[in-house]
C-alpha cells in the first residue's frame, strides 16, 4: 500500500537528489538519440572549433582540444572580449580585451574529442578599455565549467553544443556569465 500525499516526508517538494537523476537521465538520453555514427580515431585526437555561440556574449573565441586518453582531453583556447553581450546587463560596464583560456575535459559515452564531456577551465585576460572609461586593473582572471557533446560527423565536421558559465575577476567587480557552446570545427 503505497503511503498518501499528504503522509510521505517532504510531499511536493522536489530535492537535489530529484533533480540530478533527471539531469543524468536527460543528457544520457541526448547523447544516445544524437551520437554520431562516427567515433574519434586515435588519428584524429585533435579538435578545432569556432564558438559562435559565445558570440551572445559578445566574445568571439576560438578552441582547441587534443585528446591523451580515450576519456581525458586538455584545451587551450582564446577569446577576444569585443562588444556588449546580450548577458551583460545595462547598468553593468563591458569590457574589451584578450583572454587565454587552459582546461580539461573528461568524457563520457564515446572516445575523447568526442561525445559527452564535462571541463572545468582557468583563464586570464588582459584588458584594453571598459565602457566607463576606466580600469581598476588591466588584467582579469577567472574560472568556469562547461558541459557538452561534440559531434562528429563523416571524417572531420565537428559540432558542439553545451552550456557552462563562470566567474571572472576584473578587479572592481566579480562577474559571473553564461556561456553558451555551440561550436562548429574540425577533428583532425
Amino acid at each position: 500500500m503505497m503511503p498518501s500525499n499528504e503522509t510521505r516526508a517532504g510531499a511536493g517538494r522536489t530535492t537535489f537528489g530529484q533533480i540530478a537523476r533527471r539531469c543524468a537521465v536527460a543528457l544520457a538520453a541526448v547523447a544516445v538519440m544524437g551520437s554520431s555514427p562516427v567515433q574519434a580515431h586515435p588519428e584524429r585526437p585533435n579538435l578545432l572549433l569556432l564558438n559562435v555561440g559565445d558570440l551572445l556574449g559578445g566574445v568571439v573565441s576560438v578552441e582547441y582540444e587534443r585528446a591523451l586518453a580515450s576519456w581525458f582531453g586538455l584545451t587551450a583556447g582564446v577569446s577576444v572580449w569585443t562588444f556588449r553581450g546580450l548577458y551583460t546587463p545595462l547598468g553593468e560596464p563591458a569590457y574589451t580585451g584578450i583572454s587565454p583560456e587552459l582546461g580539461a575535459r573528461f568524457h563520457f559515452i564515446r572516445d575523447a574529442p568526442g561525445g559527452l564531456w564535462f571541463g572545468p577551465t582557468l583563464s586570464a585576460g588582459y584588458l584594453f578599455s571598459s565602457s566607463t572609461g576606466t580600469l581598476n586593473r588591466v588584467w582579469s582572471w577567472g574560472v568556469g565549467a562547461a558541459v557538452g557533446y561534440n559531434f562528429i560527423f563523416g571524417r572531420h565536421f565537428t559540432f558542439q553544443l553545451g552550456v557552462g558559465g563562470g566567474f571572472t575577476d576584473y578587479g572592481d567587480r566579480i562577474v559571473w556569465s553564461p556561456r553558451l557552446r555551440l561550436g562548429l570545427g574540425v577533428a583532425f
